[in-house]
């Protein structure tokens, strides 16, 4: 169907009495969607006509259209929910798409992987990946000026926050200031308040609107957001994460705003024993090879085009897994638990990688699925249903290996001293 066609049906589409609203839709929809922004509406329109009215009335009629922020604002916003999602991949391609269209840059795109990485963890940042990828492909697009602004600042904890976790993990907050606050949001170029709007939005839709949260909006506001952009923010949530998620965080951020003084937080920081990034480099890329063999660094190689820096950081493998305080093999049943309860699209790939990673650090088909039953009472059925079938498939090709005479390390692993 020609796409003069498909805009014409979208346009049959309104009732009477929503035309303005339909019309206003269909045209923040194209500016988005570009060239072929009605064909995904249309095909929606194919299951059901009303499905495909509500989407260009409410989310792109009384919400994208809306004046409180511009459009490339939007689209960041939107990106950062659809990051938190986890497995709206369709979604997200087609709305970084949009980013781009509305005015974005490549550096936009590439800073919201950096930001979900620290914010929501690496399997979200590495699966948006090759999504990034093929967005960028056939565009040949700028990126934000350099020096223009300076890097968004990660909010510092309370103070009293911050003494009960300086006594008890160290580890942690040096962690937070180096490799959270320094490596990755001191990567980032979107204005600070870009940057810490969307990182609220991303923190409210995975579900985590706690104080984390209220520091970036706190942060946001220092750094030039108006009480309006928070507001505007918290009612495109609604079209992206669902009314529960929009309400939790309405409920955060008014408090936040209605406080007769606007909360401040610390400026300690703490001991950074983190200084040497090279050793630091070279002892995650040992600890990597020993655990994930080649699974994991394939994995670390597909995103060198796209995201170079995130390759570079070893905060996973150099600072954590390296540690000797639990068994590697310990620390890989660990994982694999962490990835099935999320459930996401996003996590089905390192899933496989840690089972990968288990397996070679000597852990029985056996210990692997025990792992998984652990966490039905805590996920579900149906997450571990599908964890399971990707259990399976990988034991299959360990014992592939085995069969063939493939070497099957499980050496000891001592790389944190390295």
């Amino acid at each position: 169907m020609a796409q003069t066609d498909i805009e014409q049906r979208l346009e049959n589409l309104a009732s009477p009495g929503d035309m303005q609203k339909h019309l206003r839709g269909l045209a923040v929809l194209k500016q988005i969607g570009g060239e072929n922004f009605g064909e995904p509406v249309s095909q929606l329109a194919s299951f059901s006509e009303d499905l495909a009215r509500f989407t260009i009335q409410f989310p792109y009629g009384d919400v994208l259209s809306r004046d409180g922020l511009d459009l490339r604002t939007r689209q960041i916003l939107t990106a950062a929910t659809l990051l938190a999602h986890g497995s709206a991949q369709s979604q997200l391609s087609f709305h970084l798409h949009g980013l781009l269209n509305a005015g974005g840059t490549r550096d936009d795109v590439v800073d919201l992987l950096f930001i979900s990485a620290g914010l929501l963890g690496f399997p979200t940042a590495i699966n948006a990946v090759p999504i990034v990828r093929d967005i960028l492909a056939d565009r040949d697009e700028t990126k934000n000026v350099a020096g223009a602004q300076t890097s968004p600042a990660v909010p510092d904890m309370p103070s009293d926050r911050f003494a009960v976790l300086d006594r008890i993990a160290p580890d942690f907050v040096n962690w937070r200031e180096h490799t959270l606050g320094e490596e990755i949001f001191g990567a980032v170029h979107l204005e600070p308040r870009l940057a810490h709007l969307a990182s609220a939005a991303m923190l409210a839709a995975r579900g985590k609107v706690g104080a984390s949260f209220d520091a970036h909006i706190v942060s946001a506001l220092a750094a030039g957001a108006t009480d309006s952009d928070i507001v505007e923010m918290v009612i495109q949530l609604s079209v992206y994460s669902g009314f529960p998620a929009a309400l939790n965080a309405a409920g955060r951020a008014r408090n936040v705003l209605a406080a007769p003084e606007r909360p401040q937080a610390s400026t300690q920081k703490g001991v950074d024993t983190t200084k040497d990034d090279e050793k630091r480099f070279m002892r995650g890329v040992a600890t990597l090879a020993e655990t994930s063999g080649g699974s994991g660094a394939d994995v670390v190689d597909s995103f060198k085009d796209v995201a170079p820096g995130l390759g570079r950081l070893a905060h996973c493998y150099g600072d954590i897994f390296c540690r000797p305080a639990l068994d590697p093999k310990v620390r890989e049943l660990g994982a694999i638990s962490a990835l099935a309860s999320q459930g996401t699209v996003a996590a089905e790939k390192p899933l496989g990688v840690h089972i990968d990673a288990a397996l070679n650090l000597g852990a029985t088909p056996e210990e692997i699925v025990e792992t998984l039953f652990n966490i039905i009472p805590y996920a579900g059925y149906p997450l571990i249903e599908k964890a399971l079938l990707i259990a399976h498939d990988r034991i299959s090709l360990f014992d592939d290996k085995q069969v063939d005479g493939s070497p099957s390390d499980h050496r000891p692993l001592d790389m944190c001293s390295g």
